[in-house]
């Protein structure tokens, strides 16, 4: 999921922007993703296109389109963003603390065999 803190921190990354700024910018984008990971770029103001596209090559957002043909025969574009957390963690790096898998929390008991002798 993405968090405001984390979004915040990647634009600071990788727009080198004074975290206040950097956080004005987080908070636009997510008021208009919400809950959401894919929005349809109709929903956005024009004059937030931009940071829309800034963020794109930044590499923290997505853009892509589908093909729907209509009655009449002709053929719309609909264009989306997508928010994308696994990007975030990528550019973050190692900033992002890794949580123990669950399986490696897991007694040798758990596996159904004795434990491997060493």
């Amino acid at each position: 999921m993405t968090t405001f803190e984390k979004l915040s921190r990647a634009i600071v990354k990788r727009l080198d922007l004074p975290r206040e700024e950097a956080e004005a910018r987080a908070e636009r984008v997510l008021d208009y993703f919400g809950f959401r990971t894919v929005i349809i770029d109709n929903a956005i103001q024009p004059e937030d296109r931009k940071l829309f596209y800034d963020l794109q090559d930044a590499g923290l957002l997505r853009s892509y389109w589908e093909a729907v043909l209509l009655l009449s025969g002709r053929t719309w574009r609909i264009f989306y963003w997508e928010l994308v957390a696994a990007d975030l963690d990528r550019v973050l790096g190692s900033e992002e603390p890794v949580e123990e898998g669950v399986y490696r929390t897991l007694p040798d008991e758990a596996w159904g065999h004795p434990p491997a002798s060493t």
